[in-house]
Order: C-alpha cells, then structure tokens, then sequence
C-alpha cells in the first residue's frame, strides 16, 4: 500500500475555500493524504468486514444486493432490506466500511459525518473491491449484482461510477479498474449525499449502469436538490435515471427506533415503501432468482 504524503486536510481545505478555489482543487489536494492501494489489498482491507448472506434453500448461483452503509456505520436501517432482499431470492453483501478502517462510532460522526476524513473518492476503492469478493463466491452469480447505498454510502457509488464511467480508477485505487458494467446491473442511491466534496456532477457516470434513487423531501442533511441536479446531468449525459422525492420524509427515514437529532425521523410505512421499491429494482434488473 502506497501513503501519499500527509497534509494538514482541514486547514487546507478551508485556506482553498478562502481564495476561492472550487471543488475540483480540493479534492486533487485533499487526494494527497489519500492511502492508494492495489486491488488485492483492497480486498484484504474489507473482506474480513464484509458479510454475505444467502436465501435459504438456494441451490443455483444468485444474484445480489451489494450494501454501503451511510457515515455512521452499519446500523438496523440495513437489515430490513437485506432480509427483504433474502425473502425475494437475492443475496446480500454488506460491506462495513468502517470497521475495516478501525473506525469507531465516535470517529464516525466526528469526522467521516462531517467530511474530515474518508471521503466518498477515498471509499468508492471499496466498490470495486466489494463487487470482486462477491463474483469470487461461488453462491453469488458474479454478472448479476446491484449496489445500494445510503447518505455516505450513495456518495461513495456515485464516486465509483464516475470513475468507472472515465475508465480511471480512484485516487485511492492503485492500477487498472473493472469499468463494472460487466457485473453492476444498476446502483440505488437512497437519500445520497450529493453536494461539496462529492466528486462528481453526475456527468461523468458510467452510462451502462442505471441508477435509481429514493430522495426525501424533507431531508435537511443531504438536500434533495443537490441530487436532483447531479442526476439530472447525469441522465443528460445518457445515464439511465429514475429518481422520485418521496414528500414529507427526513434523511434516515428507514432507520427504527427513535432518533437523538431533530432532523431526522422514522417513518415505517415509508420504510417498508422502500423494502419494496428495492426488490421491485432487483427483480426489474436481475434475472428471476430461481
């Protein structure tokens, strides 16, 4: 694994902000504190963090949802759909980004949430990564899989599909990349961060992956006009993009139980909403489990 020389991130990023600089100067620079590994390292960094879980009674290889958590880790917001998912025939994969890194709770929301550290740029590494340990497994049929992520995690996607869709791999990605159009049958985006430091427009997304994404009308921690734009270009550009803002919903809508920050609510019937507007995109993209 290669360290880029170690700069003093926020201080620069704000010193950038200050001239006026946009976002492609930060991200080029904050990309130097960025660790860039091979492919196979990757896969040793998260596969000891990765679950896989298959329907029961599967006799035939499978296709399968491939899970990217939001900023604050793996949380029960991931388990109703992936046992949604399992009750539709599909398999799971559920990446924790986080744990791989050594990153705790406190961590998490002190710095991943507030863009610190571990940027979408520097973790959509684990896509590529994710996407190979699932067409390793003999279970999961390799040319079959869909990715979903949430908050922290859709931001990390679209990093990865724009990357992709450049044929570049990510700063944090050492090598040639799979352009994951061969495997990637379509990415989910629920409630996604789309705004500064993301980096991408949209315009750049690989244009053979169909993206759908579930925004939420209310959402006041990833507004839902940043994504509007981002996937507006992005279907400008030849993208295949169905979006919806589903009204009245915070951000972490599908997260049970109740909430510590005022900006963010439980809503089970809309949750439930999204339980099935993902099996409907598996069936819609996968072949028939079975």
């Amino acid at each position: 694994m290669i360290i880029h020389p170690t700069l003093k991130v926020s201080a620069l990023i704000f010193g950038l902000l200050g001239l006026g600089m946009g976002t492609s100067a930060v991200s080029n620079a904050t990309s130097l504190s960025v660790p860039a590994r091979s492919l196979s390292e990757q896969i040793a960094l998260i596969e000891p963090y990765t679950q896989i879980h298959i329907p029961e009674g599967a006799t035939e290889p499978v296709g399968a949802l491939i899970m990217f958590h939001g900023c604050g880790g793996l949380k029960n917001v991931q388990d109703g759909y992936a046992e949604a998912a399992l009750e539709a025939g599909y398999g799971v994969v559920i990446v924790d980004s986080l744990s791989a890194r050594r990153i705790g709770r406190f961590a998490a929301m002190s710095q991943v949430c507030t863009a610190m550290r571990l940027w979408g740029q520097e973790r959509s590494a684990d896509v590529f990564a994710a996407v190979q340990i699932a067409a390793s497994d003999a279970r999961i049929d390799g040319d079959q899989l869909t990715l979903v992520g949430w908050s922290h995690g859709g931001w990390t996607i679209i990093d990865a599909l724009a990357a992709s869709g450049r044929n570049q791999a990510p700063d944090s990605l050492l090598g040639e990349i799979n352009p994951l159009a061969e495997q990637v049958r379509a990415a989910v985006l629920i409630y996604p961060y789309c705004g500064f430091p993301v980096g991408s427009d949209g315009s750049d997304l690989n244009s053979d992956i169909p993206v759908f994404a579930i925004l939420a009308g209310n959402d006041m921690i990833a507004p839902h006009r940043d994504c509007r734009a981002t996937l507006t270009r992005a279907r400008d550009a030849g993208v295949s993009i169905e979006f919806d803002v589903w009204a009245g919903l915070t951000h972490a809508f599908d997260k049970p139980g109740p909430s510590a920050d005022p900006r963010m609510e439980y809503d089970p019937d809309a949750t439930q909403r999204a339980y099935t507007r993902v099996v409907g995109i598996l069936d819609q993209v996968l072949m028939t489990p079975g």
